[in-house]
């Protein structure tokens, strides 16, 4: 789920809406656990041990009562993102709230903290505690999501060629960002890409990302042909604005793929592809992963030779 998308904006005072969280009893405090053990990975244990250490993990947090709360952007099994005003510059951004401290949300805050500067990542801005030590990933706002903009800005016709090259661009710049900083995003779709009022894209969501060392080159590899094999299904979907292979099997997507490119009916006219532009989406979607086009490969092909139209023309 993106962590970004539109939202209401019915709270222009910035009243605070979020309901606080509930601080542990005392008599919770005497079942924690001593920090010289392991906390347990259910829910209560996750919200035992970020009462207990996430001030020690983030010493540079700051608190969430310099923020006002505008509104709820996005909400799921991981938390609620809301779109928040800080108080004293009154600069918009988003803030991510965690359902507990568990190695994966550490992990996920530790990748966004590191990929700092790339214009295609959305940037990480602070860490910030309650009153409990609940925890909250203070980041950029970005007005929309991929998905939200195809859907409406462009009322169901597709994005126009100057658009969807830009976007192309971008995206496989951030993805090369990545997997040069040896991160696999894992779960790129067009509602963890965020887009801007200026057509600047950012990749967000980090949620199931992994940090993929030297020694697991191999599997730095497959990894990275999954995400290169999602970047060529957003591709195509910007392209047709369709989702590719929905609700089908993953064995089946050998013999999709061939219908795609042969005998579905869909030609380079209703793909508004060139000839290059259709030798990179068959490059992207190659069954063979080994096979598949590379962020480097791609970003060298030919149908980015041609200079990129301004995104408004």
């Amino acid at each position: 789920m993106a962590t970004q998308i539109s939202t209401n904006d019915s709270n222009p005072k910035g009243i605070i809406i979020k309901k606080p969280n509930t601080c542990c009893s005392d008599s919770n405090d005497k079942k924690r656990k001593p920090e010289s053990q392991s906390a347990t990975t259910n829910d209560a244990g996750f919200k035992k041990r970020r009462v207990c250490y996430s001030k020690d993990e983030f010493p540079d947090c700051v608190s969430v009562d310099e923020y006002n709360i505008l509104g709820e952007i996005s909400s799921g099994s991981y938390g609620v993102v809301y779109k928040v005003e800080h108080k004293k510059t009154g600069e918009i951004m988003a803030m991510k709230e965690f359902n507990g401290l568990s190695p994966r949300t550490r992990a996920e805050i530790d990748i966004l903290m590191s990929l700092g500067g790339h214009p295609s990542i959305v940037q990480f801005k602070e860490v910030a505690v309650d009153e409990c030590d609940g925890v909250y990933v203070v980041m950029e706002y970005v007005e929309t999501d991929l998905k939200k903009y195809m859907s409406l800005e462009r009322d169901g016709l597709g994005l126009g060629m100057g658009e969807v090259k830009s976007l192309m661009k971008q995206l496989i710049e951030g993805v090369k960002f990545l997997h040069q900083n040896k991160v696999v995003h894992r779960d790129l779709k067009p509602e963890n890409v965020l887009v801007s009022e200026w057509g600047q894209l950012k990749i967000c969501d980090f949620g199931l990302s992994d940090r993929v060392e030297e020694d697991e080159e191999e599997e730095r590899r497959g990894s990275c042909a999954v995400d290169m094999l999602a970047v060529g299904r957003i591709f195509r979907e910007m392209v047709l604005n369709e989702v590719m292979f929905q609700g089908e099997a993953e064995e089946e997507e050998e013999d999709q793929q061939d219908e795609i490119f042969e005998s579905s009916g869909i030609s380079s006219a209703k793909l508004m592809l060139s000839v290059d532009g259709l030798d990179l989406l068959k490059g992207l979607l190659c069954y063979d992963s080994t096979e598949r086009m590379t962020a480097e490969m791609a970003l060298n092909h030919a149908w980015f030779k041609d200079e990129i139209p301004s995104w408004f023309c």
